[in-house]
């Protein structure tokens, strides 16, 4: 990876990992296979995507807050919703949907949060609460999947401080210095 590359590396967000961007073009197969089996027009699964994306960023931010930058590093690195990227019809399947809700009980914490979290999304989109419960641990998925594919290209002295940029835990602040210090005293100094 060229110098040039790195710099650009700490700069991509969520958001971006997930739809792409000029510099940046992503697979679009997966998303418009969950756009053609859920009926959703891909301006309505942008939407809904970036209202879960949102919530489950947070929930990221949270858990790394608390000391479970390694556990996430680890389950990126034993990723299997990286799969479901490789075969897009794969994504709405029942395996995807069951790894996604494995991966919401770890990031959202209770069942409660995530139906609440596709209500809220239902009232503000108008998109069916029931097609919305489907959606979020496909979106779960697709984001970690995603994320693993970004850092398995990342030097693995960077993966840390990549993975806290994406979730835009910036650099030099308390909770980024907190998180950083947190996995020295528990884990002790890591790559």
């Amino acid at each position: 990876m060229s110098k040039h590359q790195e710099e650009e590396v700490a700069m991509v967000t969520l958001m971006e990992l997930i739809f792409g961007n000029e510099k940046m073009p992503m697979d679009q197969r997966p998303l418009q296979e969950i756009g053609i089996q859920l009926s959703l027009h891909q301006d309505q699964l942008h939407r809904v995507m970036e209202l879960y994306l949102n919530a489950l960023q947070q929930g990221l931010k949270d858990n790394v807050s608390y000391g479970g930058l390694d556990a996430l590093m680890d389950a990126l690195a034993r990723n299997e919703s990286e799969e479901f990227l490789k075969y897009p019809h794969q994504i709405i399947e029942s395996k995807a949907i069951d790894n996604g809700n494995y991966i919401l009980g770890h990031v959202l914490k209770e069942k409660d949060v995530s139906r609440d979290l596709a209500t809220n999304v239902s009232h503000r989109t108008g998109i069916e609460q029931d097609t919305l419960e489907i959606l979020l641990p496909i979106t779960a998925t697709l984001m970690m999947g995603r994320l693993g594919l970004y850092l398995d290209e990342v030097d693995d002295k960077k993966k840390r401080e990549t993975l806290l940029d994406i979730l835009q835990i910036e650099e030099g602040t308390n909770l980024r210095e907190m998180i950083l210090q947190k996995q020295k005293e528990l884990y002790g100094k890591r790559g």
